[in-house]
């Protein structure tokens, strides 16, 4: 189904069980899907459905979309994702995000006022202390203080599973959808990892030339690579999928992070719509807000044929990795489970 496709995507899962996204990993790897990204929440770890997903499967990619930046130490979550390595030798990427003002104060309880310098500052001494085997560090930073001697007992890095990539350090990906993020992930990333509501216009026109602007300005060669999440909701009607993958825009269209994108298109009738029906906690009129117009730039469903002819027409190229986000909040496990394998269905090989 997929032969016209010019990069196939992976698949961006958040929420539900670490079971149901082993089982869902295993199935993308059988189908030929190129990766698996967790995302993190209060209902689940990223790096413990990683370590789950890596030891139940050979080939596929994983990464973290995203994994909490401010609610570790630099020292665990280096350690995290090198343990995560061992197991997914050259299968492992490192995606990390600070959340929003209300995440990062009144989850994490954190008084943050600089949090994209402070992620900077954080993938420079991550990398340092990657390479403490032979290599002590000494940091005193603006926001981390670590002093970790060189130890030469310390095991290397595994051997990749891909001598072509020769790659067995995870790449680190900075989430971003606003230009300061954009512009630490131009600036120090292998990567940018782009926030689930973004249009291939809003990415082609405000995204990509942020991040190139910042790679030039700090002396970079290469172009740095989007890893970039589409909202993707397969259903056996298609008007079944349509309210899923409706109501997560609308989730994402609500906050507050995403005003340049609805100033970009014009949203902004959608969203007050929107906002009023989650006031009202009434989620049938959240979806119905949401126009036909918002949901064909911003996300992909149907019926899995129908999903792939969606994403093939407008979302096929847009990004260097490109990702099928499905979420399963509020929804049962039985009915997140057939979205997610519908996606794999629709995309497998």
């Amino acid at each position: 189904m997929d032969s016209g496709l010019k990069s196939r995507p992976g698949l961006a899962v958040q929420s539900g069980t670490v079971p149901l996204a082993v089982g869902v990993a295993r199935e993308a790897e059988r189908r030929g899907l190129p990766s698996f990204y967790s995302s993190e929440f209060y209902d689940r770890s990223a790096v413990v459905t990683l370590a789950a997903v890596a030891g139940a499967t050979t080939r596929i990619r994983i990464g973290a979309s995203i994994a909490w930046a401010l609610g570790r130490t630099p020292v665990t979550t280096a350690t995290e994702f090198r343990s995560l390595a061992e197991i997914a030798p050259g299968r492992v990427r490192l995606g990390l995000g600070t959340g929003n003002p209300q995440v990062i104060a009144d989850w994490h309880g954190l008084d943050e006022a600089r949090p994209a310098a402070r992620l900077a500052e954080l993938v420079a001494l991550i990398r340092r202390i990657w390479e403490v085997g032979s290599t002590p560090v000494d940091h005193d930073g603006a926001f981390y203080r670590c002093h970790m001697p060189a130890d030469p007992m310390l095991q290397p890095w595994p051997v990749p599973e891909d001598p072509a990539s020769g790659e067995s350090r995870p790449r680190i990906l900075l989430a971003g959808g606003r230009p300061a993020m954009i512009r630490v992930a131009g600036t120090v990333a292998d990567g940018l990892m782009g926030l689930p509501l973004c249009s291939p216009a809003f990415a082609e026109e405000v995204v990509r030339p942020t991040l190139a602007d910042a790679a030039e300005r700090a002396g970079r060669e290469r172009p740095v690579p989007i890893t970039g999440m589409t909202i993707c909701a397969v259903a056996e009607n298609s008007w079944q999928a349509r309210a899923l993958a409706a109501t997560q825009v609308a989730v994402f269209a609500a906050r507050a992070s995403a005003a340049p994108l609805v100033a970009f298109h014009g949203f902004e009738a959608e969203v007050a719509g929107i906002r009023e029906a989650f006031a009202r906690r009434d989620m049938p009129a959240v979806a119905a807000a949401v126009s036909d117009r918002m949901l064909d730039e911003l996300a992909v469903h149907g019926t899995p044929e129908e999903a792939w002819q969606r994403f093939s027409a407008k979302f096929d190229g847009v990004y260097d990795e490109p990702l099928l986000f499905t979420a399963g909040k509020g929804m049962p496990e039985g009915g997140f489970r057939e979205s997610l394998m519908g996606v794999c269905e629709a995309f497998g090989a």
